[in-house]
């Protein structure tokens, strides 16, 4: 293949991608969930919940503000996902 088949061939390819949806028109906007919390009633509200994320340290975290919590007093849910490797 000459340089410019190659060329060619990744020109159609960035084409081919640059129309699909929704990566080229992502609108990273809280717009979306907004209208779906308000349609579902805002259960977010519904109840206090203390959402965890990041790398490390999450179910040690949650471990112990569920302890603390349910020392005094109050009754405790957790969830926590299953750890996944690739």
């Amino acid at each position: 293949m000459s340089s410019a088949d190659n060329i060619a061939k990744l020109n159609a390819i960035e084409l081919a991608l640059n129309k699909r949806w929704p990566e080229n028109k992502i609108e990273p906007t809280l717009d979306r969930i907004l209208a779906l919390t308000d349609a579902l009633g805002s259960p977010q509200f519904s109840y206090p919940t203390i959402h965890l994320a990041g790398t490390n340290g999450k179910t040690t975290t949650s471990r112990m503000i569920d302890h603390l919590f349910s020392e005094l007093g109050y009754r405790v849910g957790r969830y926590t996902s299953p750890h996944l490797e690739s």
